[in-house]
């Protein structure tokens, strides 16, 4: 299987930097643990709530340009719903998979996406919670 990568190049919004050099790096070593091949990423522009690179990923995984798409990190998800379930839709219709390699998540079925969901709204939650108790 073939998977594309996709890195950032602006702070996440739970607040990390990585270089792109180890968003690879973890990338890479996610598909190779797995056994997928990987081909180099695309990088996301550094313009605040821009993710015109992850709309094209998500083109070019229509095409059948490769078999999934192997993410640096959950927090690079668009955060409105509907953006997701472009993804979530594709995946589903053209079995195509996404891979968070920070995570080691791996979404493949519904109940891969609805768990996803979940375990946002909770880190979405969490920036609630007391910082000390």
């Amino acid at each position: 299987m073939i998977f594309k990568g996709y890195i950032s190049s602006r702070k996440l919004p739970d607040g990390t930097i990585n270089h792109q050099k180890v968003q690879n790096l973890v990338i890479r070593d996610a598909c190779e643990k797995r056994g997928y091949e990987f081909k180099l990423s695309s990088t996301e522009y550094g313009i605040k709530n821009c993710f015109l690179t992850y709309f094209q990923l998500i083109k070019e995984l229509k095409a059948n340009k490769y078999d999934g798409i192997a993410f640096y990190s959950i927090a690079q998800l668009p955060p409105q719903k509907k953006d997701r379930k472009k993804l979530y839709e594709l995946i589903l219709k053209k079995k195509k998979t996404a891979l968070f390699s920070l995570e080691n998540i791996l979404i493949k079925h519904k109940r891969d996406m609805n768990k996803l969901e979940i375990f946002l709204k909770l880190k979405d939650f969490l920036k609630y919670s007391p910082k000390k108790i």
